[in-house]
């Protein structure tokens, strides 16, 4: 696209309520930031400043992906994760409180314009990019040093981010990205789905329905309608708006082998995926810690090895940890300390005089 991204649409300061616990002030904001295809497109983001006079040079930035919502406008995450009790604010103020902002990106085509382009490593990567971009615009109390954290959809950003900051933002200083949760085999996963399996598992379902109709909305051009039924076709177009809860819903008794009228491992689909949302395994701008749950489902442990595996062999500096919490991806703040103590020495280790230590 034409000129920098990462420039602001609008700005708002954050009313009290939405304002995280820990933070001393908060904005909302929509930026400029890259589509899928490279070409224009803006993204909703959120900045939380920690408590306390900022530091000579600003806090340095944490660019936190959050997991999946949805897709539909609706489904922003800001609004939905602060006050004492919540998870989302907790995680969060454990960032705060080592000294780092927090630059939320909700990604392109939540609470903006076009459907939101679910896992696409292109857009999902330069959102998180952006963020800290316009974050530094709207006040120099923040550092151009930043990490990237996230989990599940958040963790495939973070990583994402992680393969393009060097070029796309020379500016910005990428100290480390730290991610758990990744969805590392998400093409090999999808195109298994084929019309004999008979299997009703609603949030099974929907991940498919998003992924699928994800990808429709970053190539709008392919033919994914040869390999829906009609039932297919409106589960997926039901997944641009609707969260988990309510897909469950919709879904109902419908089989995965009732959306489709082909293996989905046929012709050409699996190549389109695999260039839609796969994560590259070289040209990582900066030291990445990626956690994983053993018992982790949704995001299943030998991708990631995969994943981590391809990497290190092309000379990636990789820190890889396995928990075992039976809860497996619900396990989703087991690994903050140590995401933590990682960004926190990664950032340390800079020449920026804005980076903090970790009491």
């Amino acid at each position: 696209m034409e000129g920098r991204t990462g420039s602001i649409v609008r700005v708002d300061d954050l009313p009290e309520e939405l304002v995280l616990t820990h933070a001393s002030r908060g904005w909302v904001f929509e930026y400029t930031t890259s589509g899928p295809d490279g070409g224009a497109a803006t993204s909703l983001g959120t900045l939380y400043l920690p408590d306390g006079p900022a530091p000579d040079g600003g806090w340095p930035v944490v660019a936190y992906g959050h997991g999946t919502q949805g897709l539909g406008d609706k489904n922003v995450s800001y609004t939905g994760w602060v006050g004492e009790g919540n998870s989302g604010d907790q995680y969060l103020a454990e960032w705060l409180d080592a000294g780092f902002a927090v630059a939320a990106p909700e990604y392109v085509g939540l609470g903006t314009d076009g459907v939101h382009p679910y896992l696409n490593t292109h857009s999902a990567g330069a959102a998180m990019i952006d963020v800290v971009r316009a974050a530094n615009t709207i006040t120099s109390d923040v550092s151009t040093t930043f990490v990237t954290n996230g989990y599940s959809q958040g963790g495939h950003a973070s990583v994402a981010a992680a393969s393009m900051v060097s070029d796309y933002a020379p500016e910005l200083h990428l100290a480390a990205a730290t991610a758990g949760g990744v969805p590392a085999g998400v093409a090999d996963e999808i195109t298994r789905v084929a019309p004999w399996m008979q299997i009703s598992q609603p949030d099974l379902m929907t991940y498919v329905g998003y992924v699928l109709a994800g990808f429709r909305a970053a190539d709008p051009d392919f033919p994914l309608d040869d390999y829906l039924t009609d039932r297919g076709r409106e589960i997926v177009n039901s997944a641009e708006e609707l969260n988990y809860f309510e897909m469950a819903e919709e879904i109902g008794s419908t089989t995965l082998g009732d959306m489709v009228t082909k293996p989905l491992s046929d012709g050409p689909l699996r190549g389109a995926l695999v260039r839609h949302l796969n994560l590259p395994t070289s040209g990582w701008d900066a030291p990445v810690f990626i956690y994983q749950q053993a018992f982790d489902t949704v995001s299943p442990m030998p991708y990631t090895n995969n994943l981590v595996g391809k990497a290190r062999a092309n000379g990636q500096d990789v820190t890889y940890r396995v928990d075992r919490d039976p809860a497996g991806h619900a396990g989703w703040t087991d690994g903050l300390p140590q995401a933590l103590d990682f960004a926190t020495g990664a950032t340390a280790k800079t020449a920026a005089p804005s980076v903090p230590s970790r009491q």
